[in-house]
């Protein structure tokens, strides 16, 4: 039997077999009546939604592509989601997702425990989680699509090209360096690479999926260090519930017939298919903010702004003006978001509300922002780089944190996998040869959670929330905390939900 029929005949008998399992009993997420998604029950004094900005447009395009008379939808608005602690004792941390995700990511992890959002709350820190204007449930602007049709109807193709992602004035999705490509940026390696060499054009019915630390890890040869464990995301090895057994068989989920597969699948699928079923990349969305307007910022390098470092950092200056102060923590794409909106509020006179910025394997570019290159705008704003053990050095990281601290600002650069006071007892080696507490994490680290090993060979921290405890340390060592307030409630809300005073309400 050649490889390819035996890889054929593999995929044929586990659809069957999974098949059946998967029509009886849940394939991959946790039941949340059987297995506890907390570390602890959670005492909370307020949790809830609320949204922040939004702009009106008018246009007829709001219902379909028949244009049907003008109609006003608000664009650009901000979710937000809150829970603040019985006591707290910091200032609140807002957490900006980056790229390709939504504030999910911080809400739980792929195989089903406690997220960031939850945990702050339980170091006493009140949490607020958003998602970037455009995305997720902050919702997009779905007009651009209508009037495309409408424009195509009317055999205009440069105008209706035009409107849509990649087609001309909108950039695309950007949805290409997540999923399985993330894989290869993240969790593993493809082999053989991708012809391009572009890692981000990996092709997943060509080349051989493997994780970081398995067997033909190419960097074991450079860095032997790094095959003596595996990356932190919960694969099939690790956890039953890392994988989608219904992706895996490519059943689907009880679909019609011909949906839930991939096309074309072959041999090769059938060898990576537990890497393509991962429930890691169900927390992948397409950037839809890109059907939001940009804009212009004359003291910005360059000067025209994308949509995302637009609508995200205006909003998030109103939420920390209106909150009274609070501290930022950007994770990858919106690194520049933070930075952008560390403008605004200065250009509000409000810079001093920001009472920290946390920079997760982001950009740091100050220059980009419109702030000053010398770091001369931070020197009162605590600052902090941070990347995980599989992440590279950043040296625009590295200079703006030198800025900073050389005009007499806070300002910290960590590397997870370079010596440091986050090491603990662990005394080296360090760099390529690092085995510490943060080995195998990624760049993806608030939804990794295997556990390096902990005391007497039972597991430690989910690495997740192990994470999360630099970062607060960090915060703690950094900046001034407001007074401790308890939770209280008034006898008479500020809001009079009675309309006892309304004349209109009988």
């Amino acid at each position: 039997m050649t490889q390819e029929k035996a890889f054929k005949f593999l995929l044929m008998t586990s659809v069957a077999s999974v098949g059946v399992f998967a029509a009886t009993q849940a394939s991959a997420w946790k039941s949340p009546t059987k297995n506890k998604y907390m570390t602890a029950p959670l005492e909370i004094c307020d949790k809830g939604t609320f949204y922040v900005g939004g702009n009106p447009k008018i246009t007829p395009f709001a219902s379909g592509p028949t244009p049907q008379g003008q109609r006003e939808i608000i664009i650009n608005q901000m979710y937000v989601q809150f829970q603040t602690p019985m006591k707290s004792k910091s200032w609140p941390l807002i957490m900006v997702h980056g790229s390709g995700y939504s504030g999910s990511a911080v809400e739980g992890t792929a195989a089903g425990n406690e997220g960031w959002n939850d945990y702050l709350v339980r170091n006493n820190v009140p949490s607020y989680t958003i998602d970037q204007p455009g995305r997720g449930r902050s919702g997009f602007d779905h007009t651009p699509i209508h009037e495309a049709v409408y424009r195509l109807q009317q055999n205009d193709i440069p105008g209706a090209l035009a409107l849509l992602p990649g087609g001309g004035t909108q950039p695309a999705f950007g949805f290409s360096h997540e999923g399985t490509a993330g894989f290869a940026t993240w969790f593993g390696h493809f082999l053989p690479p991708a012809p391009s060499g572009d890692r981000f054009d990996e092709s997943v019915t060509a080349s051989k999926m493997i994780r970081h630390g398995d067997v033909g890890d190419p960097t074991c040869v450079t860095e032997p260090a790094h095959c003596k464990y595996k990356g932190r995301l919960p694969m099939e090895g690790d956890s039953p519930w890392a994988i989608d057994l219904a992706i895996k068989s490519r059943t689907g989920s009880g679909a019609p017939a011909g949906i839930g597969t991939i096309t074309p699948d072959n041999a090769q699928v059938a060898q990576n298919r537990s890497l393509l079923a991962l429930e890691a990349y169900k927390f992948d969305l397409p950037n839809s903010e890109n059907f939001l307007a940009g804009s212009t910022c004359l003291s910005c390098t360059p000067t025209a702004i994308n949509p995302t470092n637009t609508w995200t950092p205006i909003a998030l200056a109103e939420l920390v003006e209106g909150l009274g102060g609070a501290i930022v923590a950007t994770h990858s794409q919106a690194g520049s978001i933070g930075h952008h909106m560390a403008r605004i509020l200065k250009s509000h006179g409000k810079l001093n509300l920001l009472k920290g910025l946390i920079t997760i394997e982001g950009s740091c570019s100050l220059p980009g922002a419109g702030l000053a290159a010398d770091g001369s705008d931070f020197k009162n704003v605590p600052y902090m780089a941070f990347v995980s053990d599989y992440t590279a050095t950043s040296t625009v990281c590295q200079q703006s944190v030198a800025a900073i601290k050389a005009s007499g600002g806070k300002a910290d650069y960590i590397e997870l996998d370079e010596p440091g006071w986050w090491q603990g007892s662990y005394k080296g080696p360090f760099g390529i040869d690092y085995v510490g507490p943060f080995r195998g994490i990624s760049h993806m680290m608030m939804i990794e959670d295997n556990p390096a090993p902990g005391k007497n060979g039972k597991p430690g921290k989910a690495t997740n929330l192990q994470v999360m405890d630099v970062m607060l340390e960090w915060a703690n060592k950094s900046i001034k905390p407001p007074k401790t307030q308890s939770c209280e409630y008034k006898k008479d809300r500020d809001d009079d939900h009675g309309h006892d005073d309304d004349p209109h309400h009988h």
